[in-house]
């Protein structure tokens, strides 16, 4: 069977390539082909697809994706700032789909506000009139599976749903079943991305994660070090991970590294999401210096004791001036180590953010300022008129925030700034 899977183009304020691939998609091509099928991953937002030109990183991989300005829809007309559409052009996309001729079109969708591409995807397809089956599934549908099913796709399913099951096919049920993730679709890869575990066992009430997996479940550390280690044979020496509790178990996380270091690969890797402070002991700390861990990320979110309770109290100031201290001997200098932070969460000042900002600085180690949107299916969801308000570059605007926002934007740029000479 021909299937296309597709990462639609996105509708945004601003999008930047942060180590960022469809992953699900990625993982779903192995499944799929390990069962004989045809597959073609159409991927609109790859800023390295052949059809770019001239495309520039940073020593890290990450860099712009090309755009384009575009009208705002009707519920954003009050929010300033340019309207985009980040991606391959639609008649580019047209010729492919055209071209691969699918019988099965699944598609994803990360954000639940960034389903306007998915709009743009079904005209597209049923414009060609192909015989074909449309399938929606992903994070968008697992958190709004009304919304989604609102779009008019064939069928809509949510992440915990076996919505391979109609082509006579069975996702595995444990994740250390899936085969390596599939990144032949791209020929030009500056990074790869990889998970070594689903779920967190921590319940935040600003995440979604054990939402959509449930309990955690970790993959064998020797499958983790093979898709490296293959990937690493290709090409590839940067890598990014996905997990939202890479650390847990420590004993694991230092198992997986000693596996890493024991292949003698010269590699780079990177925590996206974040690290729990909590568990980034001396002997976590030097191994991720050892195997090439760069611009550690640590997850505070505030410096207010009292919030801290209220968000579940995956960590402490106590813990987070730890972790510092263990990174910086290791050998990590205090400008690499990043430390995320959020802003704009309901119930919490922005005098407190700015107090958490300064409780940063003087451990002189960069700020990541991460501005709060609510998400479907977590303790803070909101009911909004569009789940477009709920973009994070929209809520602070929605709820009349922007100043204060600014203001400490503003602080926490200068205080990296500072960190940084």
């Amino acid at each position: 069977m021909r299937i296309l899977l597709v990462n639609p183009p996105i509708y945004d304020f601003a999008v930047y390539d942060f180590w960022m691939k469809p992953l699900g998609l990625v993982y779903l091509s192995s499944v799929l082909k390990k069962e004989g099928h045809r597959v073609y991953l159409l991927d609109a937002v790859n800023r390295f697809d052949p059809y770019f030109k001239n495309i520039k990183s940073d020593p890290f991989g990450r860099g712009k994706i090309k755009f384009q300005k575009v009208q705002k829809p009707e519920v954003l007309r009050n929010i300033p700032g340019k309207f985009k559409r980040y991606g391959l052009p639609p008649e580019v996309i047209r010729e492919r789909i055209k071209d691969f001729s699918p019988e099965v079109v699944m598609l994803t969708c990360s954000m639940t506000y960034w389903y306007s591409g998915l709009i743009e995807l079904k005209e597209i397809i049923k414009s060609l009139n192909l015989k074909c089956v449309l399938l929606l599934g992903g994070i968008y549908a697992t958190l709004l599976p009304d919304h989604a099913k609102s779009l008019g796709f064939d069928r809509v399913y949510s992440k915990k749903e076996n919505y391979i099951k109609e082509l006579g096919l069975e996702i595995p049920k444990h994740f250390k079943e899936f085969p390596p993730p599939d990144y032949s679709h791209y020929s030009n890869l500056s990074y790869a991305c990889l998970t070594t575990s689903l779920g967190c066992p921590f319940n935040c009430p600003y995440c979604a994660s054990s939402y959509l997996c449930g309990e955690k479940e970790d993959k064998d550390e020797e499958q983790i070090v093979e898709e490296i280690y293959y990937l690493y044979k290709k090409g590839i020496k940067k890598f990014a991970f996905y997990d939202d509790a890479l650390l847990i178990p420590q004993e694991r996380f230092i198992r997986l590294c000693e596996k890493i270091r024991d292949k003698e690969m010269s590699v780079s890797f990177f925590t996206p999401n974040g690290l729990h402070s909590r568990y980034i002991s001396k002997e976590v700390a030097n191994i991720m210096y050892k195997v090439g861990f760069k611009e550690p990320r640590i997850s505070l979110e505030t410096a207010d004791e009292s919030i801290q309770k209220k968000l579940s109290m995956k960590t402490s100031n106590y813990e987070f001036v730890g972790a510092v201290e263990n990174l910086m001997f290791a050998g990590y200098k205090k400008k690499n180590i990043y430390t995320y932070l959020l802003a704009g969460v309901p119930g919490v000042s922005f005098e407190s953010v700015k107090q958490s900002i300064l409780y940063v600085a003087k451990r002189g180690v960069k700020i990541s300022l991460a501005e709060f949107s609510p998400i479907p299916g977590t303790k803070m969801e909101e009911n909004v008129l569009d789940p477009l308000l709920t973009n994070n570059t929209v809520y602070y605007h929605y709820k009349n925030m922007e100043k204060d926002m600014v203001k400490v934007k503003k602080l926490a740029k200068e205080v990296n700034e500072r960190t940084g000479r």
